[in-house]
Parts: C-alpha cells; sequence; structure tokens
C-alpha cells in the first residue's frame, strides 16, 4: 500500500530485530525509507536491515518493507528525536512521490 496524504508509515526504530515472512535469520534494521533503482525508476523500501548477529556483510543490504515483516524480536530505542525523524521521513516520501519497491522485484533485477 503506498502512502498518501491521509497514511504515515510507522516506522520500527533503528536498532529493532525484525523476522521475515519465509526467513529463518533475524534482521537488524539499520536504516529507513531507503531509496534505490529497479529498472531505472526510482523506488523506496520502508527499510534496510543485515542480517542478526553478524551485521553488516560488505555493502550487502536487504530492502523490506513491514507487510514484509512476520515477527519483531526486539523494538529499537525511541526518543522524541526518532519521532521527529519519523515525522521527516513521512514528509519526504510524500514529497518525492516515488513508489514503494517490493523485495521480488528487486530481487528479479
Amino acid at each position: 500500500m503506498d502512502i498518501n496524504m491521509e497514511q504515515k508509515t510507522d516506522f520500527l526504530p533503528l536498532g529493532s530485530v525484525v523476522r521475515l515472512n519465509g526467513g529463518v535469520k533475524k534482521i537488524i534494521i539499520i536504516a529507513r525509507a531507503v531509496a534505490t533503482k529497479i529498472e531505472d525508476e526510482a523506488k523506496y523500501f520502508e527499510y534496510g536491515g543485515s542480517l542478526y548477529p553478524e551485521g553488516l556483510l560488505g555493502d550487502t543490504i536487504l530492502y523490506f518493507n513491514n507487510e514484509d515483516i512476520l515477527q519483531v524480536e526486539f523494538k529499537g530505542y525511541v526518543d522524541e528525536d526518532d519521532e521527529i525523524m519519523v515525522q521527516n521521513l513521512n514528509e519526504s516520501i510524500q514529497k518525492l512521490g516515488y513508489q514503494k519497491g517490493t523485495p521480488s522485484e528487486f530481487n528479479h533485477q
């Protein structure tokens, strides 16, 4: 579902650990609202993550969205700075007008 004026993404905080649908390994969230190109079109993913506990291996980032999350194992730190950042991320997504990508289309490049 794409974001519109009435709909905001309720981003998980950085450092949150999740399990993805169909996945075995835990993933730690290291980025939010990540823009990338898919078939020459700019798209965004709600999250960028790396394997937990391994961490970032080379430059491999796993891109996914809220609907790809099966379970939240741990919720990261939240304070007023994070709340402001989430608001800014939602505003930026609206301004840029990027469509949300899906992991399946990203993996078929």
